[in-house]
């Protein structure tokens, strides 16, 4: 007695590929977790170490030549990267304005929107806050205008002390483009 054939249908081409990539997947993940992940915490304990060993040598090299001049040396260097981050501090200070002009700075933007030819839908200014060594004043754009002129008018913000938070794009009116900004206005 003869066993009866079953006729299955044929398998789709596009669902061999589907199986083939998950057992790609699967593969991947386990030599992901088994193979890969032990090696790069070795390598990065590996790293760790050595960074640690490089400045022990450097600790230990100080000790070992105690001499002025390596003293001098290190305190040249200390003095020179005391100078350069205090030029830095300056510069970064002299582009922050005072209180008082906050809303000089919404003039600012809104003519600079003017000139990029953005619409300005909405400006929403809220809270002053104190920061550690600044104030922080938020408020909340909504922009309407074609990519060029955005990408523009926010190329042109950055010369100003303004800190972009976030940024939500939307296409509600072709072909323009709806774009609202949450940003922060740096003062002294």
């Amino acid at each position: 007695m003869a066993m009866p054939k079953i006729n299955l249908p044929q398998i789709q081409t596009k669902y061999k590929i589907i199986a083939l990539m998950g057992a790609c997947a699967v593969l991947f993940v386990f030599y992901h977790d088994h193979a890969y992940k032990p090696h790069a915490a070795k390598i990065k304990d590996l790293r760790n170490e050595l960074l640690s060993l490089e400045d022990t040598i450097k600790i230990v090299q100080t000790l070992e030549y105690p001499g002025l001049e390596n003293n001098n040396l290190i305190l040249n260097k200390i003095e020179e990267k005391k100078k350069y981050l205090a030029a830095e501090i300056k510069v970064a200070e002299g582009a922050l304005s005072s209180q008082a002009n906050f809303s000089k700075m919404l003039e600012k933007i809104t003519q600079l929107a003017n000139e990029a030819g953005i619409e300005i839908k909405a400006l929403e200014p809220k809270d002053v806050v104190e920061k550690e060594n600044y104030l922080s004043m938020s408020l909340i754009m909504d922009i309407n205008g074609r990519f060029y002129n955005l990408l523009k008018f926010i190329t042109q913000m950055k010369s100003l002390p303004i800190y972009l938070e976030s940024l939500q794009i939307s296409t509600l009116e072709r072909p323009a483009l709806t774009m609202r900004l949450q940003l922060s206005i740096l003062a002294k």
